[in-house]
């Protein structure tokens, strides 16, 4: 057994290794950033600029070089193309800034805290800001950073709050983000004051619910709540809020089940479109009940679709439809908009020649199939549904369909 001073000096010298660690961690996101605004540059030059172009030729660079970036360090491209305009606000504009990140005396999250802070600010104000800045970030926790960071645009900003107010809500968007055990998480970025509000009437709403016999937790019925107000189609007033009721807003969202699955022989799981596996029960339930929701039936063994529900005998619809369910995502490498928003396009042009056959055809969301027709990426499919995706950089990814879910 240690005594109390060994294990100050062990303490000591794991706390020095990690600070060591922390410190050589700055200084890699420092060089990564360098590499990735010198190869943001590379593309500057050599990419041309598409024929409609995507709001300017910077843009289209960032775009360019985190396509590139996404697949060659296997990370998503919203992360990316974070990078990319990190990287390029850094070493352009904020010198000062890196030279801290390489020094080690700030993290990268303290970097894009500041970088955030900079962003829409006139060069003069946002050079004040980062000198105001950098001590504090040196000495203090992101969290406190943001926070004093915030008040200190607010002060500095040439333009008043309202304004700028009501140009961000123009970026007002809702994203999906898939989580473990059919779990999804919703994210809303939206006015302030109404977040707030929806905040306040989802805990007014779960504490009038809560009574000695309701056995869910205050988040468990805020969530509750929202997701019948979100999902019903009748007036919430006098309703008893509970999962499933009302009846629900249509959609076009397909759930892959195994034929036993829903004749209640086993409980492998089914397939929920652009998210994964979900519970026997809750497959079984929408394959009842949802008309929201577009049964397809598969093969006990082999996983073969043998039934898409079809209302429809025309065979364009018909392929589509099949298209989608075997496809399922964008095709690019490492993409995952689910084919519901993505577009179908011919691997071989049209206009080369190429033919509308299931072995041509596939599903490319739409910032993908823009940097394939403008000649930025390339692809070809070697057999039906086995495409091969070639970078700008002159990498080649293999971009093979997903195995049965079952």
């Amino acid at each position: 057994m240690r005594t109390n001073s060994e294990r100050m000096v062990e303490l000591e010298r794991i706390s020095a290794r990690m600070l060591s660690l922390n410190a050589e961690k700055a200084r890699l996101d420092a060089a990564m950033a360098d590499a990735a605004a010198e190869l943001r540059d590379l593309f500057q030059e050599r990419v041309p600029l598409p024929s409609n172009a995507l709001r300017g030729r910077s843009n289209f660079s960032d775009t360019t070089t985190a396509t590139e970036i996404a697949c060659l360090l296997r990370i998503s491209e919203r992360s990316a193309h974070r990078l990319v305009q990190y990287s390029a606000l850094l070493v352009t504009h904020h010198p000062k800034t890196l030279a801290a990140l390489r020094t080690g005396a700030i993290s990268w999250a303290h970097a894009t805290t500041l970088l955030h802070e900079y962003a829409g600010l006139p060069a003069g104000t946002a050079a004040g800001v980062e000198d105001a800045l950098l001590p504090v970030a040196i000495a203090t926790t992101v969290p406190r950073l943001s926070y004093r960071a915030r008040r200190l645009r607010t002060q500095l900003h040439p333009l008043a709050l309202d304004d700028r107010a009501r140009a961000a809500v123009q970026e007002r968007r809702v994203d999906i983000e898939p989580a473990d055990d059919a779990m999804a998480w919703l994210h809303v970025h939206l006015r302030a004051t109404d977040a707030a509000a929806i905040d306040a009437r989802l805990t007014h709403g779960a504490r009038s619910l809560q009574t000695p016999s309701e056995r869910r937790t205050l988040p468990q019925l805020r969530t509750d709540i929202l997701t019948d107000l979100l999902l019903s189609d009748d007036s919430p007033t006098d309703r008893a809020v509970s999962v499933g009721s009302g009846s629900r807003v249509r959609a076009d969202i397909n759930v892959t089940v195994p034929v036993l699955t829903l004749l209640g022989v086993d409980d492998a799981p089914a397939e929920l479109e652009g998210y994964g596996p979900i519970p026997a029960e809750i497959a079984r339930r929408l394959a009842a009940h949802a008309p929201s929701f577009t049964r397809l039936l598969t093969h006990p063994e082999t996983g073969a679709v043998l039934s898409v529900g079809r209302t429809s005998y025309a065979v364009p619809a018909d392929l589509k439809k099949w298209l989608r369910v075997r496809d399922r995502t964008c095709r690019h490498p490492g993409c995952n908009v689910p084919a519901s928003r993505c577009e179908l396009d011919h691997t071989k042009p049209w206009s080369q020649q190429g033919t509308t056959t299931h072995d041509n055809l596939a599903h490319l969301c739409r910032k993908h199939h823009k940097l394939k027709s403008e000649g930025i990426w390339h692809y070809r499919q070697s057999r039906a549904g086995t495409l091969t995706a070639t970078s700008p950089g002159g990498r080649t990814y293999a971009c093979d369909l997903e195995p049965p879910p079952f």
